[in-house]
């Protein structure tokens, strides 16, 4: 299995079961993003067909022959539900633009609703 996973890219518990051979990052550090690209992965995973389990919704994870770390999402549904997304008290508000501008041009979500943690619980 040496050399199998070079190249190969795991979210979730995949990334767990091959955990002794892969370099694990986390794109979050004290609740703040600092790697962009690792956390649209994460979140093109959670909306994933496996992990919607709700019907009428397809959606097309994975990578491209022509550029190999581009990842690309057809969600059918996001356009349907509204997201609400979390955010640690002295996140940058250049954070916050970021995930608006990931959810609404990636996801094509009808509405985003940012907020801090604390004011949620």
């Amino acid at each position: 299995m040496a050399g199998a996973l070079e190249g190969d890219l795991f979210v979730g518990p995949k990334a767990e079961e091959h955990r002794g051979l892969l370099s694990i990052r986390y794109p979050m550090e004290h609740g703040i993003v600092t790697d962009w690209n690792d956390m649209e992965r994460i979140w093109q995973y959670i909306y994933s067909k496996d992990q919607l389990q709700t019907f009428s919704e397809e959606v097309i994870i994975g990578q491209t022959n022509q550029t190999p770390d581009a990842v690309f999402v057809n969600c059918l549904s996001c356009p349907q539900h509204p997201v609400l997304l979390t955010e640690a008290p002295l996140n940058p508000r250049r954070n916050q633009e970021k995930a608006a501008e990931v959810f609404f041009e990636t996801f094509n979500v009808p509405a985003l609703f940012v907020s801090m943690q604390a004011v949620l619980s």
